[in-house]
């Protein structure tokens, strides 16, 4: 997995006195790639959003709710949200989701 930096364009899609940082991963195994988009407002609290697309099927999404910025573990996370576009799910089907996408990714990097 390597992480990429990238820029974001627009300062107005922060939370208003807040900090936006966003990276792109790429799995060198599977070939998935996802975005990741932290989010800290001016009270401390940090939303990180992971997003998952491939072709014209839903993003794949999961939200992170924290209550600090420290580095993303499960201990530091307060809430978790998926969605499958725009429709929030349950933790299961979002997982069967992400790896049926991987597992086609894989093929598609094997042939």
């Amino acid at each position: 997995m390597m992480p990429l930096e990238i820029t974001v364009e627009s300062e107005e899609e922060a939370a208003p006195g807040g900090e936006q940082e966003s990276r792109f991963y790429t799995c060198h195994v599977c070939g998935d790639n996802w975005l990741s988009v932290k989010e800290t407002d001016m009270t401390g609290d940090c939303k990180i959003t992971f997003v998952h697309q491939m072709g014209i099927e839903p993003a794949l999404k999961r939200i992170a709710h924290m209550q600090t910025q420290v580095i993303l573990k499960e201990d530091t996370v307060n809430e978790w949200a998926y969605f499958m576009g725009e429709d929030e799910v349950d933790a299961e089907a979002w997982q069967e989701k992400l790896t049926d996408r991987r597992k086609v990714l894989k093929s598609i990097c094997c042939n």
